[in-house]
């Protein structure tokens, strides 16, 4: 603090001494030769025309003038104390004016500026004498002083202020930035609520909007975490508790006739195969979440409808239920050729399970033109099945959510066809949608980016 002070009082007491110095010589010069001027007018100099021309110029008594001739005998002397007239003055200064230069001194000893001036008096190119004028100023002195003071006490009270300030500052952060810190130490924690609240549009502020949103974020994460172990252990411990349930009846039973142990067998595979699907969908599931999107290729939809509508043609008959792929042939898709297979296959499947007997499950497609944007395939399953309610329509994609649920279980359903079809259309950057009525069907339609068939380049 001490060194502060001391540059911030140096550098403007400095410029003030220059100023004054400066002020000085060009003050004392300018006197001395105006005299040296007018002396020069005369054929000689005596005491008497030296007089008349300090007279005429009124130049300050306060100031001492000397006057030598050219050999450095003082001719004219204006001090009172002890004037040197008819004696020699040797001063360094007079000696290089009777030289031919022009002059100028300042010392200042913290009581006074004593400034000197000295000039030659020409004649022709010969210096035929000197003037030399003396000052000792010392209320430039104290206005020197009293500047250094002034400042010192700015200097004093701006440091004051300043850290004053910079102390507001700091504490004023500082709680800010504890308070963030101890918000992040409680997210760090596994406390997804904690928020933090902090006014203001700086830095800190923003940065604590960030926490907040990432907070939100990773709340809704944790809870649809939680909610999917908490369904995915009831969905697994349904059909475990089937298996225990059945194999207990065959260990208990007595006697039990190998037609009843046949059944209960048959039942628990039943159950191990329900396990095994659910198993599988939750890996894929997983697989979705952690992976990066497939490498997509060009997929023939007139092939693939035809492959899935094959291969669920007895379950449709069983159902009572007919199946129509009216995919046009040569219409391509880009995207991953077992992604779309599992896409088509989970809502065509889904098609025959809620469908009624006598019902219809379509597969269809045609490409959109989107004037400059790039072209896309709509592909689009329809049933008559009984179709869902519109306030469960905006559900129908998260997993395991089922519309009826009864029904689903009897089916074998775990509400997760729909999350994969819905995750593997978003990972692979096409769009679902679904229009549903109820007990009137379903329309499942998926955009994809189109490919070119087999007659482009």
């Amino acid at each position: 603090m001490a060194t502060l002070l001391a540059v911030m009082n140096f550098y403007p007491a400095q410029a003030v001494r220059r100023l004054i110095v400066s002020s000085k010589e060009t003050e004392l010069l300018e006197r001395a030769q105006r005299l040296a001027l007018t002396l020069e007018g005369f054929a000689s100099l005596t005491q008497d025309n030296i007089v008349l021309s300090v007279q005429v110029l009124e130049l300050e008594k306060q100031q001492r003038i000397l006057v030598t001739d050219g050999f450095g005998g003082v001719l004219y002397d204006n001090s009172k104390v002890s004037p040197l007239a008819g004696r020699y003055a040797l001063l360094p200064d007079l000696v290089a004016a009777l030289e031919g230069a022009d002059v100028f001194r300042c010392r200042y000893d913290e009581e006074a500026f004593a400034s000197s001036a000295a000039v030659p008096v020409m004649k022709g190119e010969k210096a035929i004498g000197a003037v030399y004028i003396y000052d000792y100023d010392t209320e430039q002195a104290d206005f020197l002083s009293s500047t250094r003071s002034n400042i010192f006490r700015i200097s004093l009270l701006l440091a004051v202020l300043g850290c004053a300030v910079l102390g507001f500052f700091i504490a004023y952060f500082g709680k800010r930035i504890d308070r963030l810190v101890g918000g992040i130490r409680q997210m760090s924690g596994g406390d997804y609520n904690s928020r933090i609240h902090m006014n203001g549009q700086d830095e800190l502020a923003e940065l604590a909007g960030e926490f907040n949103e990432l907070a939100g974020r990773l709340q809704k994460t944790e809870e649809l975490r939680q909610q999917f172990v908490s369904n995915a252990s009831h969905e697994l411990k349904t059909p475990l508790a089937s298996i225990k349930l059945l194999s207990d009846s065959i260990l208990q039973t007595e006697g039990i006739s190998r037609e009843a142990v046949n059944e209960f067998l048959g039942d628990i595979n039943e159950e191990i195969d329900r396990l095994t699907r659910i198993t599988e969908r939750l890996l894929q599931l997983t697989r979705l979440d952690y992976s990066s999107a497939a490498a997509a290729s060009r997929c023939d939809l007139h092939k693939l409808a035809g492959k899935v509508t094959d291969l669920l043609r007895e379950t449709a008959l069983q159902a009572q239920v007919r199946l129509e792929n009216q995919v046009p042939p040569g219409l391509f898709a880009l995207f991953d050729q077992d992604g779309l297979y599992q896409v088509v296959f989970n809502l065509v499947e889904n098609g025959v399970k809620y469908n009624k007997p006598g019902g219809v499950v379509t597969v269809s497609a045609q490409l959109v033109e989107r004037g400059d944007r790039l072209p896309r395939v709509r592909l689009k399953v329809a049933d008559t099945g009984i179709g869902v309610a519109p306030e469960e329509t905006p559900h129908i994609f998260e997993r395991f959510y089922r519309v009826d649920k009864a029904r689903s279980r009897e089916k074998g359903g775990a509400g997760l066809g729909l999350a994969i079809v819905a995750d593997w259309i978003k990972t692979m950057g096409g769009e679902i949608q679904v229009e549903s009525q109820l007990g009137q069907g379903s329309v499942f339609t998926v955009t994809l980016p189109a490919a070119a068939g087999k007659e482009a380049p």
